[in-house]
């Protein structure tokens, strides 16, 4: 009796610890030139901070997401955090982000690079990651 439910428990706690992962987490390696982002932050007149990323050698490429297709070389999109907390997916260059993520006086915004297969773009196994600093 005790093997069959801890057998059950341990089951249930592998299977349910990956039932909610939406991505598996692998990694692609970036290809050279490496893709670097300037991320440009202006205050919104109604409400929040509008982001811009200037993106060099990488490429937005929304309609090629979940296409079950071979990763194309530094193009994907990329994931907005504000701090720490994962805010966004973003396909464009711009963003509008509500007041509400920014609550404290020193606020990083860090934009993480995808593939359009959901891999994490890196450089030497190290995510390729840009940080901003916003103050209130």
């Amino acid at each position: 009796m005790f093997l069959k439910l801890f057998f059950i428990i341990f089951f249930n706690s592998i299977f349910l610890s990956n039932l909610y992962a939406h991505h598996p987490g692998n990694k692609i390696e970036a290809k050279m030139p490496y893709p670097k982002i300037d991320i440009e932050v202006s205050r919104d007149k109604i409400e929040g901070y509008n982001l811009f990323f200037n993106l060099q050698n990488f490429k937005l490429s929304p309609d090629n997401i979940e296409i079950k297709i071979k990763n194309e070389n530094n193009s994907g999109y990329l994931q907005l955090f504000i701090n720490d907390i994962k805010i966004s997916r973003i396909y464009s260059k711009w963003f509008h982000a509500p007041e509400r993520f920014f609550s404290q006086k020193e606020n990083t915004i860090k934009i993480k690079l995808f593939t359009n297969l959901h891999d994490e773009l890196t450089i030497d196994n190290q995510p390729i990651e840009f940080e901003f600093k916003v103050l209130k």
